[in-house]
Order: structure tokens, then sequence, then C-alpha cells
């Protein structure tokens, strides 16, 4: 396989994941690219998020996901758009998400869910020991033990799990001819 359809292939798969983590929690539209080979998503997250001290909280986020040129090597780009930024050890004071290791075998969707789980700051992904933002990590330490965290305990969507629907047919009374 060439690279190119190396790529195509993974993106694909990845669309897969999306379409499963799509609900009332994470919604998302494509911004760029023909579905299934999405180079780029606008998401709306629905979970409680710290904004800043205090805490202060949002408890939705629309956030931007480009996929490099040079995927499935390189991690995709995540950024938040709703401002403030979120506030948390694992982003950036300008809203870029810090993922910390990327690994290839991480479809897009399960990227996607460990990012929202920073945003609940679910602490068993919390990584003080590397901040990207430092003044949130202080904090974060000095109010560990207050029993705030995680901030939001919805369950988040499975990626490689497909969503069951289910289709009734509509019954009609009369037929009109």
């Amino acid at each position: 396989m060439t690279p190119q359809e190396i790529r195509n292939l993974r993106l694909k798969n990845d669309y897969l994941q999306m379409v499963n983590i799509r609900g009332d929690i994470i919604s998302w539209k494509a911004v760029r690219g023909i579905p299934p080979y999405v180079e780029e998503y606008e998401l709306t997250v629905n979970v409680k998020g710290v904004i800043g001290k205090g805490p202060k909280y949002r408890v939705s986020h629309k956030i931007n996901v480009v996929i490099p040129s040079n995927y499935p090597n390189a991690a995709p780009d995540i950024n938040m758009v709703s401002k403030p930024f979120i506030y948390h050890p694992n982003w950036y004071t300008g809203g870029k998400w810090c993922f910390g290791t990327w690994f290839m075998s991480e479809g897009l969707g399960e990227h996607i869910i460990r990012m929202v789980r920073t945003i609940q700051y679910d602490l068993d992904i919390t990584n003080e020991n590397s901040p990207a933002n430092r003044d949130a990590n202080e904090w974060f330490l000095s109010h560990r033990k207050k029993r705030i965290f995680p901030c939001d305990n919805k369950t988040l969507p499975d990626p490689t799990k497909k969503r069951m629907t289910i289709n009734t047919p509509v019954k009609k009374k009369f037929d009109i001819k």
C-alpha cells in the first residue's frame, strides 16, 4: 500500500469511530474532507469542565480537530475554540490540548474520548507530572483532595462499538389512492 492508501484507510476507520461517538455528549460536523475521508472536524462536547479558578465551569465546549498531512505518523491537532479555554494541567493556556504520548494504534474516536476525559478532570488520566499549564496544575494540586474532581461523571461513548438504533416501521391506517 502507498502512504496515501494507508492514510485513507485510517481516515475511513477513524470516521467510523467518530460516527460511534456522535450523540448527546459529543456532536460534530466535518469541516474539511468528504466522509469518510474527513481531515477536519468541529466538535461540540457537552460535559462540565473547569474554565477558571473557583472553580468556574462551562458545560459545552467547541473544539477543532485537524488531521495533519502526515497522519497517522503524527497526532491530530486539537484546539479549544470556546473561550475562556479549559483550565487544566494538560491544556495549554492558548487552548491546545497536550495529549502526552501519541500512539498510532489509538483511533481518532479513542483519542477524542481521552481528550474529553481531561475536560471532565478524570483523575485517572490527569498528568500533573508534565503540565502544559503550570498555574492550572498548581490549582489542581491544591484542590485535589476537595472532592471536586472529576467535575463531570457522564459515561462517555465507546468509539469501538456501534450504537444500536431501532427502526420501527410506520403503520398506515389507510392507503390513499
